[in-house]
């Protein structure tokens, strides 16, 4: 019979206790969801490669003082959050001081495999109609504001529940269920004219 695979909290146990090997296993099971979530809140590229790691090095770091209150994802979805927070203002900051502020960071926006990876059965044409889906959701989700894109791309796209974004964002579940919802009210408007085009 095969063994089961360690839950987080027995990862974390072991990680805190000195075994750099349970931390890599954490790191492995949560890479690709960190990953995505970065890429969907920043635009993807070299930065959400940089922040993600980020993201783990600044786990590693803190996980001493984590104590097992909230579940450990809950605990790194904070910590992911934090770093693209601190992005976000970094980015502000340079927009603010340059003269051209227009194009930084958005050149890698095709090097998202997870988001673009086609069906297996697509043609040509079903594949460059996806890519162009993907490339429009990802815009519009990008042009909302910092507080709606994320909840948006934790709820919707990575499927945190109320409870979970509650946590995570700090807020009370009536704020959270208002702001999801004028998230997703924004961004079917900012869609709506590429659906409308495509019928």
């Amino acid at each position: 019979m095969a063994k089961a695979s360690p839950s987080d909290a027995e990862l974390v146990k072991k990680a805190q206790a000195g075994q750099r090997e349970a931390f890599g296993l954490l790191v492995e099971r949560h890479q690709d969801y960190v990953y995505n979530s970065v890429c969907y809140l920043t635009g993807g590229g070299q930065d959400a490669e940089d922040i993600a790691q980020e993201v783990f090095v600044s786990a590693y770091r803190a996980l001493g003082r984590f104590q097992g209150r909230a579940l450990f994802t809950t605990w790194l979805y904070g910590i992911m959050l934090n770093s693209v927070r601190s992005y976000w203002r970094r980015r502000r900051k340079v927009k603010v001081l340059s003269v051209q502020s227009g194009g930084a960071g958005d050149a890698g926006e095709d090097d998202d495999p997870a988001v673009q990876v086609p069906a297996r059965q697509d043609g040509p044409a079903e594949m460059s109609l996806r890519a162009e889906r993907v490339q429009v959701v990802r815009a519009a989700i990008a042009a909302l504001e910092e507080d709606l894109r994320e909840i948006v791309v934790l709820r919707d796209i990575q499927g945190l529940s109320y409870e979970e974004l509650a946590e995570t964002l700090a807020l009370p579940n009536g704020t959270v269920k208002s702001r999801l919802y004028r998230a997703r009210r924004e961004l079917m408007e900012r869609l709506r004219p590429f659906w409308d085009a495509q019928e």
